[in-house]
């Protein structure tokens, strides 16, 4: 019982995940899905344009 409470101490004074890493990631892969979609929307257009 005592490793059980020990394990959980250790556990709960564990550092969290910073919110700021987390929401730093996510608006890494939101700019990269905007940036693919941009890439994406510009080769069409070109390619409609030469198409005529």
């Amino acid at each position: 019982m005592e490793n059980a409470l020990d394990e959980l101490t250790r556990l709960l004074k564990a550092p969290q995940t910073c919110l700021r890493d987390r929401w730093g990631a996510f608006a890494l892969q939101l700019l990269a899905n905007v940036a693919t979609g941009l890439a994406v929307g510009i080769g069409f257009a070109v390619g409609r344009a030469i198409a005529g």
